[in-house]
């Protein structure tokens, strides 16, 4: 599988994981990784269940980091409510720098 594959398939399993009826079509590039890597932060910042994720060596995520450091055993963590909610509330704002960055905006 592609590296490329793998983020676009761990923000999907991350909406999912939260109960988000959201689905991410967009392109992968860097600006993408930054973006949802802070996403996985404030989310790990209201709850435990990302605990388990390690933080990007550097300032910010990369595809890489992505790929080999989010798999769908860590969304699973996301079931109780407090998570659930935690997560939603981040998606959220950041529904709208997400689309721009797959745009390369």
């Amino acid at each position: 599988m592609n590296e490329e594959k793998s983020v676009k398939d761990a923000i999907n399993a991350f909406y999912n994981g939260a109960d988000v009826d959201l689905k991410f079509s967009g392109e992968i590039n860097p600006r993408v990784a930054e973006i949802f890597g802070k996403m996985i932060e404030e989310t790990r910042q209201c709850t435990t269940a990302l605990k388990w994720v390690p933080k990007p060596t550097g300032a910010k995520a990369t595809t890489g980091w992505i790929a080999k450091n989010f798999t769908q055993s860590i969304i699973s963590q996301l079931s109780e409510e407090q998570s659930l909610s935690c997560a939603k509330k981040v998606i959220l704002n950041y529904k709208s720098p997400m689309k721009l960055a797959s745009l390369g905006v």
